[in-house]
């Protein structure tokens, strides 16, 4: 026997951990909102029956414009399933009980996890479960997923589920007085809930006659979405009086040091900062040595490759290693050190539930740039890559924050752009390779950042005024508990979603580009390599902008990946036919200088490193996400004026 279950509940309460233990899967879970955006889906089986279960993505509501809103409410409703299963916090069923509320309204089908529970007893919150079910009509079940306790039980009620006494919710008069109207119109009998989601159906108001077209309309003006969750809030209010008892709750008194100090406008920001500070170190610090160990493990293997391959031809052989395999392990022994510090010690701090913190306090500068605290989410999102930033946009409300979200995210210097800016500042800032230089390189890489924030409102701002004109809508976000992640976890998980899904995108650009970098510089046109010739052509715009061609043109061709910038400078700047090798920063530095490199050049670089047009793999997701060319051109050219811009300027003034 085959039956369908879909998961459902607010962002951190343990629902993605409950379909990892029953799939046995392992999709990360992390304690801060839009952490799902997709519905996941798992297989498992349980006493002859054989479950099907969705994992919708954690939203507040079904009725909404955000994207996790959008996916649960269209699931819930279309009915496709046998059971709803509503994962609650013990924690914070208030927040919980407005959600099951609304898919009580929709279908009668659906159990109640009760998670959290053992943190619940810790904070002597008093739940009396038994009057809950008897409230809610459904039967509720109290899980903890760190312990997993209550799961025999929960799947024990999962195959005995049945179609039970429909819960029928008080609305206010306004919220009843539309339902009250549609309902009679309706093809076929439907629940008040599945009434309320006909408001946003434009399909469903084009088949209305004109007439009711025009009331349909009247109502969605006069029906907010805060007046119809105050509905439900009202009458969740009513059961909570009754199942819930707080008196004695207890906080941690770590959570209150932590919430002064991340939610105080005077302290939350250098916090932040100084978390941020202590982050960037030691990725600087720590990755130096690997990232030199796999570089000359990689290089050895050349003359191996052609020893193996020596059967194939010259002309094949020497493109394939020096072109495709030298740019490759280039972006291996570049990125994947940094990638395994820097995302696992970002994943430990987003499951300790620092990041809506981020959001919270950043609120109030993206609103007066037309957007919300959301994006500096996904913003932390694009400093591992710029791709998972944007496509981290979909927890945005609605259309356009997610457009403003997707264009910005591209001012955050990703996890490839780290080593361009690293070198710079090692090179011509901080040339001391002691314990207090790389914590003075890590300063100078958060200023870096800092500056791609400033830049990020500023874009903000000047994209919301030309291209957006509608109000904001009300920011809504969660400040989770401070929950201790699994460390071992998180950090397999890291490495595992995170580092080597980023690599693997890399690593397929990054072989095809170099074949086509070792071209350019071969073939060649009226005595010089077509690599030249474009240097050349390029020399007199560079000059506007205090740089020069090859700089220009090895950002043009570091597009796969930003990772081959500087070797493709070393290659231009030594007239080389292949990516060429350095001993060491001093040498790089050396190379720089006697090609014209001053500290503004240094400056200039940098600069366009934050400021330039994504990466190909970010290219295609913003394609991807926003399904418009105009907007994938728009993130293309933005940044790169600004870049240019900005580097006019300088040059003009110095």
């Amino acid at each position: 026997m085959n039956k369908k279950v879909c998961l459902i509940g607010n962002p951190n309460v343990g629902k993605s951990s409950l379909f990892n233990i029953l799939t046995h899967k392992h999709q990360h879970t992390g304690n801060w909102t839009g952490k799902t955006v997709e519905n996941e889906i798992g297989y498992f089986d349980y006493k002859n029956i054989s479950w099907q279960i969705i994992d919708l993505p954690g939203t507040y509501s079904l009725i909404g414009e955000s994207e996790e809103e959008k996916i649960a409410s269209k699931f819930i409703t279309e009915k496709n399933y046998d059971v709803a299963l509503v994962v609650a916090d013990a924690t914070n069923l208030e927040r919980s009980l407005t959600l099951i509320l609304e898919v009580l309204d929709i279908t009668p089908h659906v159990i109640v996890a009760l998670n959290l529970m053992d943190e619940a007893k810790k904070r002597n919150i008093k739940i009396n479960v038994k009057k809950l079910s008897e409230s809610l009509f459904v039967p509720v079940i109290t899980t903890s997923m760190k312990e997993n306790i209550g799961l025999e039980e929960l799947c024990d009620a999962l195959n005995a589920e049945k179609n039970t006494k429909q819960k029928k919710i008080t609305h206010s008069k306004k919220v009843q007085n539309y339902i009250n109207w549609l309902q009679p119109k309706l093809s076929k009998k439907e629940s008040p809930g599945e009434a309320l989601q006909k408001l946003n159906n434009v399909n469903f108001q084009n088949k209305l006659s004109s007439k009711d077209q025009k009331i349909m309309n009247f109502y969605r003006h006069y029906l907010t979405r805060i007046e119809i969750m105050e509905s439900y809030q009202a009458y969740g209010k009513k059961i909570l009086k009754e199942v819930v008892n707080r008196d004695g709750e207890i906080e941690k008194k770590e959570d209150k040091i932590w919430n002064f100090l991340l939610t105080n406008p005077k302290t939350s920001l250098p916090c932040f900062l100084i978390l941020f500070f202590f982050l960037l170190f030691l990725t600087i610090y720590l990755s130096n040595i690997p990232s030199d160990w796999l570089f000359r493990f990689f290089q050895s293997g050349e003359s191996i490759l052609f020893q193996i391959f020596s059967f194939l031809p010259k002309s094949i052989l020497e493109p394939l290693i020096y072109g495709g395999y030298r740019t490759l392990y280039w972006v291996v022994s570049v990125m994947l050190p940094p990638m395994m510090i820097f995302f696992p010690l970002f994943s430990l701090l987003e499951d300790y539930g620092l990041l809506p913190r981020i959001a919270f306090n950043l609120d109030k500068p993206f609103q007066a740039c037309g957007s919300c605290g959301k994006q500096s989410l996904t913003m932390c999102m694009g400093l591992g890559c710029n791709a998972v930033g944007v496509t981290g946009a979909r927890i945005m409300e609605n259309k356009k924050m997610r457009i403003l979200s997707i264009l910005t995210n591209v001012f955050m210097p990703c996890n490839g752009r780290f080593p361009a800016l690293i070198a710079m500042i090692s090179m011509f800032f901080i040339q001391d390779k002691s314990l207090i230089g790389s914590i003075l390189a890590a300063f100078f890489l958060l200023l870096m950042i800092l500056f791609g924030i400033l830049i990020t409102f500023l874009a903000t701002k000047l994209l919301n005024y030309f291209l957006f004109k509608q109000d904001n809508p009300i920011f809504i976000i969660e400040l989770p508990s401070f929950r201790k992640p699994k460390v071992w976890q998180t950090i397999k998980n890291a490495w595992k979603e995170k580092a080597f899904h980023v690599l693997k995108r890399a690593m397929i650009i990054s072989l095809p580009a170099g074949l086509i970098i070792y071209f350019l510089s071969n073939m060649q046109i009226n005595g010089m390599s077509i690599f030249q010739n474009l240097v050349e052509l390029l020399n007199p715009i560079g000059f506007f902008f205090g740089v020069d061609g090859v700089i220009l043109l090895a950002f043009l061709l570091g597009i796969p990946a930003n990772e081959i910038v500087i070797p493709i400078l070393l290659l231009g700047y030594t007239s080389s036919n292949m990516l060429v090798e350095y001993e060491s920063l001093e040498s790089l530095k050396n190379i720089l200088v006697s090609h014209g490199w001053t500290i503004l050049t240094a400056i200039n670089f940098m600069i366009l490193s934050i400021c330039h047009f994504p990466c190909a793999t970010t290219i295609l997701t913003i394609k991807k996400e926003t399904k418009s060319w105009f907007y994938t051109f728009l993130a293309i050219i933005l940044p790169t004026i600004i870049g240019l811009f900005l580097c006019f300027l300088l040059n003009i003034f110095r």
